[in-house]
């Protein structure tokens, strides 16, 4: 397995980067869904309705400052 650790400023380790045909291995050999697409998915609709809603002027536009904060 080709494991890469990430670490913070101090050189604590922090998280394991798995590439992701690995972790599409271990993902079948544990039996867990493959959730990534329903997330992005669900995560565009309510993109879509946000925008409905600003253009309808029942929600404000975000400032650039606000949207960049987001990502």
């Amino acid at each position: 397995m080709n494991l890469q650790y990430l670490a913070d400023s101090t050189g604590s380790i922090t998280g394991v980067y798995i590439p992701i045909q690995e972790w599409d291995i271990i993902r079948k050999k544990l039996h867990l869904p493959d959730e990534s697409k329903a997330v992005h998915r669900q995560e565009l609709m309510e993109a879509f309705e946000e925008m409905k809603l600003i253009k309808t002027g029942k929600m404000p536009k975000p400032s650039l400052n606000d949207f960049l904060n987001e990502l």
